[in-house]
């Protein structure tokens, strides 16, 4: 964009491009905005001009953003709310507020962490709503874009521009259903080696891996387990351990609701399996935001 291109930059066109960007979907934004979908789509060949690209093209179920687009989603994102800031710095009330507060997760942070962290909105802001975003490898540019407010995340690195602070730490604990023909010879709490090996095992991988954090423990150990089931979802998984002889290590919050839920006896692994470090994850532009403190100081509040 030459300077002379920003001179003839109207802001509300950055407000309808975020909106496009959000929804994807030309008439969706136009709903959202409160305007025609014709204005819409004038606005969005003004900003082809400005930008000198085409943007967005026809998709199936909407528009396709092009590499430029996607490109400016999070610069676009953080100039609005930092405009948004300086123009507009109301008081925050939970009690009255209509916010949607956007929280990515998987079902292993929903069973461990949400329950919680919704009472406590239910009770202090009845009008607010959150709303489960699936975790995916596309969360980090979702949480720069704007498009989610929150994420749920081991301790793993993240991405720069977002911000982290630490919830619990989390440790392993291994399951099998009721009656399962090894559930006698557990001693003190545990299998050996040996009789945890025997039988098939279920791993919840969320992005696909056929390996995990047990897997590296046996084989410091030099020995390995058979998986017969790799899936990303830690409730499914706990249901199928319930119907079969597979035996199951998860974390040990969710692990604890899931083995009540199914029927499962929890037991401790039979080796040390290294725990991780359970975090929320936040994008700059939000770390000043007083709904965005709010919630995370809320749910910061259920684990310290």
């Amino acid at each position: 964009m030459t300077k002379s291109s920003l001179r003839h930059l109207d802001l509300n066109l950055l407000v309808i491009l975020r909106a496009v960007l959000e929804t994807r979907n030309v008439t969706a934004a136009a709903e959202r905005l409160n305007m025609s979908q014709p204005a819409v789509s004038r606005s969005i060949a003004r900003l082809r001009d400005v930008f000198q690209d085409p943007l967005f093209v026809k998709g199936a179920r909407g528009v396709i953003a092009t590499p430029r687009a996607e490109a400016l989603a999070a610069s676009v994102a953080t100039l609005l709310a930092n405009i948004d800031a300086v123009i507009d710095h109301p008081e925050f009330s939970p009690r009255t507020t209509d916010r949607v507060f956007r929280v990515a997760t998987t079902d292993y942070g929903a069973i461990a962490v949400l329950p919680k962290l919704v009472a406590v909105v239910a009770r202090e802001a009845p009008n607010a709503r959150i709303e489960i975003v699936s975790f995916s490898p596309e969360i980090f540019r979702r949480l720069t874009a704007g498009e989610v407010d929150l994420a749920l995340y081991s301790d793993d690195r993240v991405p720069d521009g977002l911000r982290t602070k630490l919830l619990f730490e989390e440790s392993y604990v291994s399951l099998m259903r009721v009656g399962h023909p090894l559930q006698s010879m557990i001693d003190d709490d545990r299998l050996s080696l040996e009789q945890f090996i025997a039988y098939p095992h279920i791993l919840v991988s969320i992005f696909g891996g056929v390996t995990g954090d047990v897997d590296a423990a046996l084989s410091a150990h030099g020995v390995t387990r058979k998986v017969a089931v790799v899936l990303p979802y830690f409730a499914t998984a706990a249901l199928l351990a319930s119907k079969t002889d597979l035996i199951l290590t998860l974390p040990e919050r969710g692990s604890r609701q899931l083995a009540a839920a199914h029927g499962l006896v929890a037991m401790e692994p039979p080796l040390e399996v290294e725990g991780f470090g359970y975090q929320m994850v936040w994008h700059d532009r939000t770390d000043r935001d007083a709904s965005y403190m709010w919630l995370r100081e809320r749910l910061g509040a259920q684990f310290f």
